[in-house]
């Protein structure tokens, strides 16, 4: 797991140098002679009375905590608060406390409520507390010391839980409201984790969402996502009351869970809540039907139960079993394709042969295709689960795909199964001095399908390049910028998207339809997949109008882009000088027959504004060229955006956008 961290830590990190070189680790070492007020002692060091420099405002206020203790009914926090630059702050007139005691059924911090029918509050289980606490006091104890204590009636000296911290933010002192800082965060008390949320959500404190503000930091300044949402957003709803009326939950009405199990299945076109392990790394706590995070789903009434330890009970498994998904997991794990490079067969027709294998550990063993897929079916059979086998012939030059040659084809089986298909509508004349590929698919279908595509699964393959004019045979190697997982992190339900294509290898099965040669208007960009992907998720594309007519954004664009590039590109910054200088086709204002230079439409995708465009066509940059009638793949674009965008460069793209987590 990668460990997230946020940029307090460089102000950790100083403040702690900057105590060692103080000489405050406890052990001053040899004193120089004292020196007068804000003047060096001798040797350099400073004298007796150096000190912080002390101010009474800040834009940004972080916070050294010294410790905190929990008490009979009450909470106290001791502080030091310093600025931007690191100095000491003083003048604090606003701190907030909150804990989320751990209980028999989760996390709860417990509202104060109003008495009901004349009868006090008497539930009390962790609580927040503000200035506005009666009894609350905040005490300067030094210059940018402080010490802040409230009552806190669900509380105790042996209370365990989330415990949390926040001062500042009040318009009469001028010092802005610190970040949310979680002091105490139980082990082993949580079924997910800040690394699990933030493999689809990257850096949630930068996204549209609502309390992205709210995102908290631990005290070695890592993030603390789940902790920071379990504050408030507890175990149990603020809904569940008992016979009086009073909440037995915690603050808000949604719980994490909740969030979790309900918010989260309209999250992303195939994303499935029921691929439970996508969220829950580990076995999940609770193994109670009637228990916390269970009766989201499996309402059963009244107050939430306690819950029940798993003990190695792993609930995951039941679940992904039921959906389905650990049998098209299993598809997706234990198939393989392969194709020999296309030949010219007896007839002239350029050919190749598929394959299927079954793939154990390091053992592929060929199957019979033949016998398991006769024709494209409409419900599932598992004598012949495979409802589509075939393939398109393309034109590749420079390793990039620039177009589909053919689509239709003669077939025959071989008598070990494979299938040769040979292509009837072909027309290499166009492609001179290419190369031919084939694209190869075969579809299981799942146990639930009934005819709709979502329930099919896909095993893409591709066969090595040969030459038009010589035959001679070379890989195929298609430069692919992101990871194997970078799709099905967030596309988890490992079903197919559309068109026997899912989100398998990065999306690597894709660019069969949506490459560099091939004019559509996937997501309203250039049609290769690059600009689509970024178009969908925060280009025009990731825009739709609602009942209202009112524009949305589509489930991916609430992931801010400037901090998400890291959710796909995963093994660091893209090299744009590594971008083939080679043009795309792009429809333009709707007019076909137009192409693109490839990292202009790239980036146009997500920065489609005016000025934007300006500056990449003042730079070589074009997406209105008209296409040629022969050979428009070999010509070079004159963009020049590598030679101030490239990694390391004046303004490269990572100064702007986020390459690692």
């Amino acid at each position: 797991m990668k460990r997230f961290k946020s940029k307090k830590l460089a102000y950790l990190v100083a403040l702690a140098l900057t105590s060692l070189l103080m000489g405050c680790d406890g052990d001053d070492g040899a004193a120089g002679a004292d020196g007068v007020d804000g003047v060096d002692g001798v040797d350099g060091q400073p004298g007796d009375s150096w000190t912080l420099p002390v101010v009474t405002s800040s834009t940004e206020t972080n916070v050294k905590v010294i410790n905190y203790t929990l008490g009979e009914g009450s909470i106290s926090y001791e502080f030091e608060v310093t600025n931007e630059n690191g100095e000491l702050v003083n003048g604090l007139i606003d701190a907030e406390g909150k804990v989320a005691a751990l209980t028999d059924k989760g996390f709860i911090n417990n509202r104060n409520e109003d008495p009901i029918n004349e009868v006090a509050d008497n539930v009390h289980i962790g609580g927040a507390v503000t200035m506005s606490t009666e009894g609350a006091t905040l005490t300067a104890l030094g210059d940018g010391h402080y010490q802040f204590t409230a009552p806190m009636l669900g509380v105790n000296t042996g209370t365990e839980g989330i415990v949390w911290l926040r001062v500042g933010g009040n318009s009469e002192s001028g010092i802005a409201r610190s970040d949310e800082y979680v002091l105490n965060k139980p082990e082993g008390s949580m079924s997910t984790t800040t690394e699990a949320c933030y493999a689809c959500h990257v850096d949630y404190s930068t996204s549209p969402n609502k309390h992205a503000s709210y995102v908290a930091q631990g005290m070695d300044g890592e993030v603390t996502f789940v902790e920071g949402c379990l504050t408030c957003h507890g175990s149990v709803s603020r809904e569940m009351v008992n016979e009086e009326g009073f909440s037995t939950g915690s603050y808000a009405r949604n719980t994490l869970s909740k969030i979790g199990h309900i918010n989260h299945q309209e999250f992303e076109t195939g994303f499935s809540v029921m691929n439970c392990s996508s969220c829950h790394t580990e076995p999940t706590i609770n193994i109670n039907v009637a228990g916390p995070g269970c009766i989201d789903c499996h309402d059963t009434g009244g107050i939430a139960g306690d819950i029940i330890p798993g003990n190695g009970s792993d609930v995951r498994l039941l679940h992904e079993a039921n959906a389905g998904i650990d049998t098209d997991k299993a598809i997706n794990n234990s198939y393989k394709v392969t194709g020999t490079p296309v030949a010219l067969n007896s007839a002239n027709q350029w050919c190749t042969t598929m394959s299927l294998y079954k793939v154990e550990g390091d053992t592929e063993t060929l199957l019979d295709l033949h016998s398991m897929f006769e024709e494209q079916t409409t419900a599932h059979n598992p004598e012949k689960p495979i409802n589509y086998a075939g393939s398109y012939l393309h034109g590749v030059y420079n390793n990039s795909i620039v177009g589909r040659v053919a689509r239709f084809y003669d077939y025959s089986y071989e008598a070990d199964g494979s299938k040769t298909m040979c292509y009837t509508d072909d027309d290499v004349s166009l492609w001179t001095g290419a190369g031919l590929m084939s694209s190869l698919r075969v579809s299981f279908t799942s146990e639930d399908y009934n005819g709709d595509e979502s329930d099919v699964i896909t095993i893409h393959g591709y066969t090595d390049v040969t030459d038009i004019a010589t035959e001679e045979v070379s890989a195929y190697d298609r430069r692919h910028a992101v990871g194997n997982d970078s799709c099905t992190t967030c596309h988890n339900d490992e079903n197919n998207f559309h068109k026997n294509g899912n989100f398998s290898d990065g999306g690597l099965g894709c660019v069969a339809c949506h490459n560099n040669g091939q004019d559509r208007k996937a997501g309203y960009s250039a049609p290769g997949f690059g600009p689509m992907v970024h178009s969908m998720h925060w280009g025009v594309g990731s825009i739709s109008l609602d009942a209202d007519n009112e524009e949305v954004s589509n489930a991916a664009s609430v992931i801010a882009p400037q901090t998400s590039c890291v959710a796909c590109h995963d093994s660091g910054v893209v090299d744009l000088t590594a971008v083939p200088n080679q043009f795309i086709k792009a429809s333009a204002y709707g007019v076909n027959d137009k192409m693109a230079s490839p990292i202009t439409a790239n980036c146009y995708a997500c920065h489609n504004e005016d000025y934007a465009l300006a500056h990449m066509v003042q730079n070589g940059g074009t997406t209105t060229e008209d296409v040629p009638a022969t050979e428009w793949y070999k010509l070079n674009a004159s963009e020049s955006c590598a030679t101030c965008h490239a990694e390391g460069r004046s303004s490269g793209i990572e100064k702007y956008h986020n390459f690692t987590r």
